[in-house]
């Protein structure tokens, strides 16, 4: 298995996009499609164009033969959300990008923690769903905390819904600790998420 950065002519961009859209299924269908094809393919856009938080730039992929994991990560330096809006703007129509301004920030204000210079935030983790259970994710991880370094931040920083236990465990086992809860159940019922940290 290889672990490396994504290169926009040698990965397969559909499997990467799609591999993103499931790590945050409601969110990414709420604000960037009404169905999965819509969504992914403005993924694919988003990743393509660059210069925002799901840009190319900001992506790792396992590697085994094909695409079988993927790491979407920065620090606190490379990303804003003048970027992204930026970027969402050229990718999606005036209504979607409308709904993109006034969900996405309820999202990103009430659901994510907040990225310091200093932190680096994983913001997407994911394994293919055939290859599950043979350590891509624990493999992504002990990568990521490289890149982290590399980086010189202070902390690594994620969001995890409450209710996937199996990546709680399995970031709970690398060290990290909860540090916030966000759970605004007025609005979106139930699926809060957990601040996770990990000093280095």
């Amino acid at each position: 298995m290889k672990f490396e950065k994504l290169d926009l002519k040698r990965h397969d961009l559909n499997k990467v996009s799609k591999l993103i859209y499931e790590t945050e299924l409601g969110v990414f269908r709420s604000l960037l499609g009404k169905d999965e094809d819509e969504a992914t393919q403005n993924i694919k856009r988003l990743v393509k164009a660059g210069s925002n938080s799901l840009g190319h730039e900001n992506i790792h992929v396992a590697i085994n033969g094909d695409v079988i994991g993927i790491l979407v990560s920065f620090s606190g330096k490379e990303t804003s959300l003048l970027k992204d809006f930026k970027a969402y703007y050229k990718i999606l129509n005036f209504t979607q990008f409308l709904k993109y301004i006034f969900k996405g920030i309820a999202i990103n204000e009430l659901l994510t923690t907040s990225v310091g210079r200093n932190d680096y935030y994983l913001s997407n983790i994911a394994a293919d769903t055939a290859f599950r259970g043979q350590g891509i994710g624990s493999y992504i991880l002990e990568n990521a905390i490289k890149l982290a370094e590399d980086a010189k931040c202070r902390r690594l920083i994620l969001d995890v819904t409450m209710d996937n236990e199996g990546a709680l465990r399995l970031y709970e086992r690398f060290g990290f600790k909860v540090y916030g809860k966000n759970s605004p159940e007025w609005i979106f019922k139930g699926k809060g998420t957990l601040s996770m940290e990990l000093i280095i």
